[in-house]
């Protein structure tokens, strides 16, 4: 039977503290801008130059990119596509603001120019904040398993 001590218990408190530190700084770093995109993808080459340039204006905006065969992105991506009211149908699928922007052109320049601007001035919220079901943190109960396996172990 596991008991539990008193260092046991500190080192618990420990681990609890940390993990919802990480949790609070996770939720700081929510993107501004979600990208996903295709290897070898002109298209997505041409509206990374209009985000360099937007970046090098407006520094504080954090883009994430995200490669369509990672893990998660596909279901990510529709996810999203089904909140802003678009259809995925060529890359980059660009998320900012209250616009979803498929593929490139000078209108879809135009476009992200002015959605990151308008967010700049007047903080839209992350794309990732309008999915309604949070994914299952994987991770973290990952994390408490291993923990929890670790302490079993250095305690029997």
């Amino acid at each position: 039977m596991l008991r539990l001590n008193g260092r046991f218990l500190g080192l618990l408190s420990v681990v609890m503290v940390l993990m919802c530190a990480s949790s609070v700084l996770a939720a700081d770093a929510l993107p501004d801008v979600v990208v996903f995109y295709r290897e070898g993808c002109n298209d997505c080459r041409q509206m990374d130059q209009v985000l360099d340039d937007l970046l090098e204006l407006y520094p504080g905006v954090v883009v994430v990119h995200i490669e369509e065969q990672a893990a998660g992105a596909a279901d990510l991506m529709w996810s999203l596509s089904s909140k802003y009211g678009i259809f995925p149908s060529k890359f980059p699928v660009i998320f900012v603001g209250d616009q979803g922007i498929v593929g490139s052109g000078r209108d879809k320049e135009l476009l992200l120019r002015s959605t990151v601007r308008n967010c700049v001035f007047n903080d839209c919220p992350s794309p990732i904040e309008l999915i309604d079901e949070k994914p299952f943190p994987l991770v973290t109960l990952a994390t408490i398993l291993v923990v929890i396996l670790v302490l079993s172990v250095w305690l029997l």
